[in-house]
């Protein structure tokens, strides 16, 4: 492979990368600053780094592009994606759940496999450069450079393919984070529960319904039919909706026979608020340290649910 078309496929390669993943940001730019919120790492900075990532990410593509300034946009992408590939492996040491903040359908990768796309980017900005720099290449180190080019292209190409037919699962920019606080009324009248009383130790399930809601009564029934399933898992309805409807709601699926079934009238509708809801059923699924570990708006299977449990 000629030395010039080589660097300018690994140019074209990240000048692709940037602006999709640019893009991915601005259009969905709340949720990419809920995840950089999220982050212990950087988390103070999410304001500023909420506009600045995306913005050096498209002047990068741009620099890629122009010939004259190729080989600094080279240098950029090298020490850019060493960063990047530090932060992901940083974060994922800190707190599995966390949600990465890469932006468009790299996130679907598992993290092991996040790292390698990663490292794989790290690798050909470096070799770009090496290309580049290299004033007389010999046969043999064309031949090396190519054939290393082709198979990391080749295993890109296939974690983009795994990325993209991986099922999505909605992104809350707030995965990694603990159970809010927010005080419920539960079924029997009178006592009164916050949710910071949760004891850890066991997954959470939190289900926003109406009690009116079709698609919340076929989810709860669902449940119910499956509630052999659930041992081990504290399930808690929430609604905003009159008192009197959840009391009515609770009694129709016998819920008071489920121990691990709690029901609990949110008044000031602060689950809703904080989760943004718009949909419902809106489910959140919480680990055993209480942290969030993924959302599902709308009716969701109980087996759906479990699986996110159980994994």
């Amino acid at each position: 492979m000629k030395r010039t078309l080589l660097v300018d496929s690994i140019a074209f390669f990240f000048i692709l990368l940037f602006l999709y993943t640019a893009t991915s940001k601005l259009f969905d730019w709340h949720t990419f600053r809920e995840e950089l919120q999220s982050s212990p790492l950087v988390g103070n900075f999410a304001g500023v780094l909420v506009w600045l990532v995306p913005v050096l990410e498209i002047v990068l593509a741009i620099t890629l592009f122009v010939p004259t300034w190729k080989l600094y946009g080279l240098y950029a992408t090298f020490i850019l994606m060493v960063l990047f590939t530090a932060y992901v492996f940083a974060i994922l040491l800190i707190d599995n759940q966390l949600s990465c903040s890469c932006g468009g359908i790299i996130e679907n990768l598992p993290p092991d496999r996040h790292i390698i796309f990663n490292a794989i980017c790290v690798l050909l900005a470096g070799l770009a450069i090496l290309i580049y720099r290299r004033q007389t290449p010999t046969i043999k180190f064309r031949w090396l450079t190519g054939s290393f080019s082709v198979v990391s292209f080749l295993l890109l190409g296939w974690l983009l393919i795994t990325a993209f037919t991986a099922s999505p699962s909605p992104k809350t920019g707030k995965e990694g984070r603990p159970l809010p606080s927010f005080e419920l009324l539960l079924s029997d009248s009178s006592t009164r529960l916050n949710t910071a009383e949760i004891p850890g130790g066991s997954p959470i399930v939190v289900i926003g319904f109406s009690p009116t809601c079709a698609h919340c009564r076929a989810e709860t029934q669902d449940i119910v039919n499956n509630i052999s399933q659930w041992k081990g898992t504290r399930i808690y309805f929430v609604t905003g909706s009159p008192f009197q409807d959840m009391k009515l709601f609770y009694k129709y699926f016998g819920l008071d026979k489920y121990a691990n079934i709690t029901m609990g009238w949110d008044h000031k509708s602060s689950y809703f608020k904080y989760y943004e809801v718009r949909n419902i059923p809106y489910t959140t699924v919480f680990d055993v340290k209480k942290r969030l570990k993924q959302a599902f708006i709308g009716e969701t299977k109980s087996a759906d649910l479990r699986k996110v449990i159980e994994n």
